[in-house]
């Protein structure tokens, strides 16, 4: 008898074993699929939980430039609008400069070209003054005067070309010598002169403007 009861006791522990265990089995498996459905439904907000941030990060945004003040903004404007001004200003000076100085090489170097021109004639300019010289020495024997009439009105049209481009007789007639403009070919003595003065002109000379083309050569006083 006792080993009925015994072996019916060892019977009912064993089963009230086996359905311990399926318990805990089964409460395993619920917890398992509730975390399961826990990290699916995390994933699931994150997306909408980055999108409510950029919402906020919007309206931030745009708090921020609703804060900004009209007078504010006109102050950035005014800011901005002197800022451009101040860039065209500099813009046009630069333009401006350039200008200047394309148009100062351009008349330079038509100054340079006319000199070189010029500077040729000048030979037979004093060829043509001398000839109106003997001109007159022979009108004065006798001669034609019509000659020297017509030398003269020859001479006349080439100085008023020369005029034309800026082209002048430096001056010697009652002024001191100036080496700038003059050069010495002879020094004499004269107590009747002041020293320096010009006494007498070998060539006359010519400048363009403030170039000097040829020098005077002249006799000066000492």
């Amino acid at each position: 008898m006792e080993d009925k009861k015994k072996d019916k006791k060892e019977k009912n522990m064993d089963t009230d074993e086996s359905v311990t265990t399926a318990g805990n089995v089964t409460e395993e498996t619920v917890t398992e699929e509730a975390e399961v459905e826990g990290s699916d439904e995390g994933t699931g907000e994150a997306p909408a939980a980055r999108d409510n941030e950029e919402i906020g990060a919007d309206d931030n945004a745009a708090d921020a430039d609703e804060r900004i003040s009209p007078e504010q903004q006109l102050e950035d404007l005014r800011k901005k609008n002197e800022e451009y001004y101040d860039r065209l200003l500099r813009l046009q000076a630069d333009f401006d400069n350039y200008r200047k100085r394309t148009a100062r090489e351009k008349e330079e170097t038509y100054d340079y070209i006319a000199a070189e021109i010029m500077l040729d004639f000048l030979g037979v300019l004093d060829n043509m003054e001398r000839a109106a010289d003997s001109a007159a020495a022979v009108c004065g024997e006798g001669g034609s005067a019509s000659l020297k009439e017509g030398i003269d009105m020859v001479i006349k049209q080439f100085r008023d070309i020369l005029a034309k481009y800026h082209v002048e007789e430096i001056p010697t007639e009652g002024v001191k010598f100036d080496p700038n403009f003059h050069h010495a070919v002879m020094r004499v003595e004269d107590s009747d002169k002041e020293e320096g003065t010009i006494l007498e002109v070998f060539q006359k000379g010519y400048k363009i403007k403030s170039r000097v083309l040829r020098p005077s050569f002249v006799k000066v006083a000492l």
